[in-house]
Parts: C-alpha cells; sequence; structure tokens
C-alpha cells in the first residue's frame, strides 16, 4: 500500500483521539498538543493573550499566558500568507480587536457569524469582538498591549456558571465546525487518492515536523516554473485532493511524527504498526544490541550465566549475545513472541529539502515479521565486544551485539560541537542510510566505512584511549557486517568473518593485525610491570598509521623498538612463539607485500588483542589458584 493509503487506515484506527489532548506524564497535569490528533478542518496556533468572557461577551479577566491551542480554521486560513484571511474563531488580535485592522475584524466577524448558531460560548465571543477593544480594556487588568502585539495569539474562554470554561478544546464546539464545513457538499468524483472529491483544495497544511514549520507536503502554488506544464493545463488538474482527506493524511503524519518520530536536524524517522498505530515497536532500529537485554532476557537458557541482571548477564564472559541474536532470529524461546506481528509496519523518513517543500526520502512498508526479522539479523551481522556507557550503572559495560546508531555516527564524524550545521547533516543523512540498509537491503555505504577505518587506524588523533578503543571496535562491527554482507551476495558465507580469533584464517591483512596486537600487548604487560603503561601509548599504537600505510617495513621498525623489552623480558619466547605462529601462517610473498592494508586489518588486531588478554587471565588466575 501507498504511504497515503496507510495514513488513512492509520486515521480511521485513531479518529476517535482527535481533538482530546494526552498529559505529558503519568500523574501529570500538563497538556501536550503536539501528541494531539488534529480533527478535521482544525489547526494549532500558539497563543500569547488569554481573555477570560462571561456569557455577555464581557471581559472578566485578560492576562499573558504562552501556550498552543487547537483551533478551527479553513483551506485559506490554514495556508495563509500575506493575504487577509481570519480564522473562524481564534486569532491573532489584528483580526479580533477594530483597534488594529477593522477591515481584517470585520471579516472574521462575518465568518464567526456564518457557523455560530446558538451556541453560547460562540455567541458571547462574537459579542466581545463586535463590541469591545481588547486592547483599550486591557488596562484595566494591568496589561499593556502596544502595536507590537499586533500578531500575538488570543485564546477565549467563556465562563457559564459551572460549566467548564473551556473553549479551545470544547467537543461540542468542534463538531459544530466540522459538520458546519460538511453542510450541502456535494460529491463530484474521486480525487488523486481514491477518496470521494467533495471540496477540491490547492491550500494544504504546514507544520508536518516542528523543526520545518512552514515545510509543506504538498504544494502547487508555482504557475511559473514549470512544475506541472507539459502534462495538466492548470495546477487544479495536476493536483486534485478533497479538503477532508488532506488534512486526515497531514494530521494523521503529525501526530505520527510526533508520538512516534525521531528527529534530527531538518529528518524526522517514523516507524508504525499500520493497524496497531498506538503501540510503539518493540525494538526501536536506532539502539544497539545493549538496549535489547530486556527483551532477550529469557531467550536463551544459560544457567551458568546469572541471569537476575540483564546488564550483567551481557558483560559476562560465556553470555554470547550474538547466539542470543541467532536464535531469536529462528524463532527459538521466550523472544519468539516478538516474531508475532501480523500486522503490517511502516518506515517513512521525511526531510525538508527546503524552508518550504518537505519529502518523503524513505518509504517502505514490511510485511508480517519483516520488521523484527531486518533488525534482529543487523543484530547478528554487526556483532562484535562493544562498551557502553550505563547510565544506571554510572560506568562502561561490556556487551556483544551492535552499536546505537549515536555511536556509529560518533565514530564516523566526532566534534566537539555536536550543535553544528556540518554535524547534524552528518548525522540526519547517516541516519538515513543505516536505515536503508537495515530494512531496504542496502549495503553499507562505503562513506561511512571509511570514515570510520581513517579515524580509528589514527589513535594518536585521539584524547584519551579509551574512547580510541571504543571506536575502534565500533569500525570493527562495521566492517564485520560489510565482509559478512559481501559473503553472502557471494554466496560465499564459508567466508563468514566471526568476532573471535580465527587462529588458521591466512588473510595477510588479518594476519597483520594479529601482529600488531601481539607486539602492542607485550609491550604493555613489560609497561605494566615498570609501572609505566599508563603514561604513554606502546609503540604498536604510536605507529599504527605507518603499519596500515606501509606493514612491512613499518614491522622492521616496531620490531628493533621491541628488542629492550625482549631484553628486559629474558627474550619472552611466548611472544615470539605467537609470532612465529602467526608468521607461519602468511602465504608466501604476503608478510613482504608493503601494499597499505585493508580494513581487515582491524579484524585481526581487534580478535588477537582480545584473545591475548583472555589468556592473559587465564594465566593470572591459575596463578593465584595455586
Amino acid at each position: 500500500m501507498s504511504l497515503s493509503d496507510n495514513l488513512l487506515l492509520i486515521n480511521e484506527s485513531v479518529h476517535n483521539a482527535a481533538g482530546k489532548i494526552p498529559k505529558n506524564d503519568v500523574g501529570s497535569s500538563t497538556a501536550d498538543i503536539r501528541k494531539t490528533l488534529i480533527p478535521p478542518g482544525h489547526t494549532t496556533l500558539p497563543t500569547q493573550l488569554t481573555v477570560v468572557l462571561n456569557k455577555n461577551g464581557e471581559i472578566l479577566r485578560l492576562s499573558r499566558d504562552n501556550q498552543t491551542i487547537i483551533i478551527q480554521c479553513t483551506e485559506n486560513s490554514m495556508g495563509r500568507t500575506s493575504k487577509p484571511v481570519p480564522h473562524p474563531l481564534f486569532d491573532q488580535l489584528q483580526y479580533l480587536d477594530l483597534h488594529f485592522d477593522e477591515k481584517k475584524t470585520s471579516m472574521y466577524l462575518e465568518q464567526l457569524a456564518a457557523w455560530k448558531g446558538d451556541n453560547v460560548k460562540l455567541n458571547a465571543i462574537y459579542r466581545c469582538v463586535s463590541e469591545h477593544s481588547i486592547s483599550e480594556e486591557a488596562a484595566r487588568f494591568n496589561v499593556e498591549i502596544t502595536e507590537k502585539d499586533r500578531k500575538a495569539g488570543v485564546c477565549f474562554e467563556v465562563e457559564i456558571g459551572l460549566q467548564n470554561s473551556d473553549v479551545s478544546n470544547d467537543p461540542d464546539i468542534q463538531a459544530q465546525w466540522i459538520s458546519y464545513l460538511r453542510h450541502d457538499r456535494q460529491k463530484i468524483g474521486k480525487d488523486m487518492f481514491g477518496e470521494d472529491l467533495y471540496t477540491p483544495i490547492l491550500n494544504f497544511p504546514k507544520k508536518i515536523v516542528s523543526v520545518n514549520g512552514n515545510a509543506k507536503l504538498l504544494s502547487a502554488n508555482d504557475s511559473s516554473n514549470f512544475t506541472y506544464r507539459g502534462r495538466f493545463a492548470s495546477k487544479e488538474e495536476a493536483l486534485q485532493v478533497d479538503g477532508e482527506t488532506s488534512q486526515k493524511i497531514h494530521s494523521t503524519l503529525q501526530w505520527l511524527v510526533n508520538n512516534h518520530g525521531t528527529i534530527t536536524d531538518t529528518q524526522a524517522i517514523v516507524i508504525c504498526s499500520v493497524k496497531n498505530p498506538n503501540e510503539k515497536p518493540k525494538l526501536d532500529p536506532q539502539e544497539g544490541s545493549y538496549d535489547f537485554g530486556s527483551l532477550f532476557s529469557s531467550a536463551v537458557v544459560e544457567p551458568e550465566t546469572p541471569r537476575n541482571d540483564v546488564a550483567d548477564a551481557l558483560t559476562a564472559t560465556n553470555f554470547q549475545y550474538a547466539k542470543v541474536f541467532s536464535k531469536v532470529l529462528r524463532g527459538y524461546g521466550n523472544a519468539n513472541k516478538l516474531k508475532k506481528h501480523t500486522d503490517p509496519m511502516m518506515i517513512v523518513i521525511l526531510d525538508a529539502a527546503t524552508s518550504g517543500r518537505l519529502s518523503v526520502t524513505y518509504y517502505r512498508e514490511l510485511s508480517r515479521d519483516e520488521y523484527v526479522e531486518s533488525i534482529l539479523q543487523w543484530h547478528v551481522d554487526a556483532a562484535w565486544p562493544l562498551k557502553i556507557y550505563d547510565k544506571e550503572k554510572k560506568k562502561f559495560v561490556t556487551y556483544e551485539g551492535a552499536p546505537p546508531f549515536a555511536d556509529i555516527i560518533s565514530c564516523a564524524y566526532d566534534v566537539s560541537d555536536r550543535s553544528s550545521k556540518a554535524y547534524k547533516r552528518f548525522a540526519k543523512n547517516t541516519k538515513k542510510q543505516l536505515i536503508e540498509c537495515m530494512f531496504g537491503g542496502e549495503s553499507l555505504p562505503r562513506s561511512i566505512l571509511d570514515a570510520t577505518y581513517h579515524r580509528v587506524t589514527k589513535p594518536m588523533g585521539y584524547d584519551a584511549p579509551g574512547a580510541w578503543l571504543r571506536d575502534f571496535e565500533i569500525a570493527c562491527s562495521l566492517w564485520k557486517k560489510h565482509y559478512i554482507d559481501d559473503a553472502r551476495k557471494q554466496n560465499k558465507q564459508e567466508d563468514t568473518i566471526s568476532m573471535y580469533l580465527e587462529p588458521t584464517r591466512n588473510d595477510r591483512d588479518y594476519l597483520y593485525g594479529r601482529l600488531l596486537a601481539l607486539a602492542d600487548r607485550f609491550e604493555n604487560g613489560v609497561l605494566y610491570k615498570q609501572g609505566i603503561s599508563d603514561t604513554r601509548p606502546t609503540n604498536a599504537v604510536k605507529l599504527m598509521s605507518n603499519f596500515v600505510a606501509k606493514p612491512f617495513t613499518t614491522w622492521g621498525t616496531l620490531w628493533k623498538q621491541l628488542m629492550p623489552y625482549l631484553k628486559s623480558a629474558n627474550g619472552a619466547p611466548w611472544f615470539q612463539n605467537s609470532v612465529d605462529e602467526v608468521m607461519a601462517l602468511f602465504k608466501e610473498g604476503d608478510f613482504e607485500d608493503n601494499r597499505a592494508l585493508s580494513p581487515l586489518f582491524l579484524l585481526g588486531y581487534s580478535c588477537q588483542r582480545r584473545e591475548s588478554m583472555r589468556k592473559a587471565q587465564e594465566t593470572s588466575q591459575k596463578s593465584k589458584e595455586n
């Protein structure tokens, strides 16, 4: 189904909630107007003045009060620019006060008189605007109104006995306006979305994405730049949309953005179930595997691993997170519940190419189980031993899985000022590309892959070793997925790379990565015994960028620098034996090949480093036991 079809379907599911403003949090009295489904014939208006009336239209109180309210609107008032077009009830002061603009106020009163009927609140507002000047009476309430307040929004309240004085949220007034709009309308055919066409419109709503308040999804206001010429003689032929259908589509999309969307710069990513739009998806594609821990806590029974606390389980050495994801993917265990989503899922990415135009840059509808399977597959393919800061534990913890989008962006493009336009633009583009990769079968963009590779192979450019190591492992995660995708496309699953050390793998770049990791761990061990390991980086780390560019010659340089440490360690036979084992795996001529290393170097380095640390821990543990 198309995006418009799904939006209309979603509107049918949630239309009963139209006009009902939810609260911000449980137990909170603060309303969140942004998360409200706007009824047909309505929009929102920021107001700065609140005027309280009695039933005779006399002003009882007047105060400055900033809020955003739901208001009635027409096609023309919804998209008005410089041409004077009043809203039907609530509006700017210049439309409600003869003192500012008599013509605009007369237009307002004429429009209100046509639909107010015998509603007491509407008649009170009509009498107030026609018989009183808000700006002149403001002095009675110690409120100064000047010419600068011309465009200040005005909210009316009407006190009638014990009745609710609220007007903007009055369901009877909302229903009365909708009924007025539908009165005497005649069906004239079908619009471009296949819906009944009663009142064709050419003025479309704005405010779909809050950061792009003026950006419109639909527009036909360009009659001079060949926007529609050739196929159509006029804009009316080019774009036939019923007014109510248009608002259903736009208000539903706005509701989804504000309730299910993630906004980055000018971009909004929306993910929801088409048939159950009120339920947020259990899995957020932008999160890392660590964030999913609680969902998979019972997916696989691991009796030897303490599972009282999910985060602790994730850090346990014998807890293979990728294995858990693999089993979930195949439908084992209690996590099978996650696969049972029969309703289609919808993924939409919106962005404003200009301040006035909003475009759908990505749209995908996923059928039964596709959504979950796509996410799980991503987390299996990109699984790698990673570190993340746990806010509850207030410390870094290790886990096996995929990194969150935010960490990927930081790894590829890290700047101190994340409020800069360049960073925001990069972040939104990267999120879009990762979504396309996860759900659209696209490969990871080389721009992201190359950016991570170039950054992490220059460790001296980092202020802290810990930050470099975290980014290094994230780069390994992405490149592992790249190699898996590449092998899958070539039907060479036997070449799939592992997150653990492969002792027999004989790829030149992988082996060179292992050699550098061995040199790093050896020197670091010597420095640790000398009590100076934290004072400077090892020679292996300092020479990494040179090593990547010219591995053969740089290894020779590094080996010379290691000689004093070898002597101090009595030759370090375990280290030399490990180096010899790796050297024996090189194919003829590969070791002497001085070409630059590929990113496979990263994976060899990481796997060997972790394996060396594991063996060192085992040795230390045995020594303590003996």
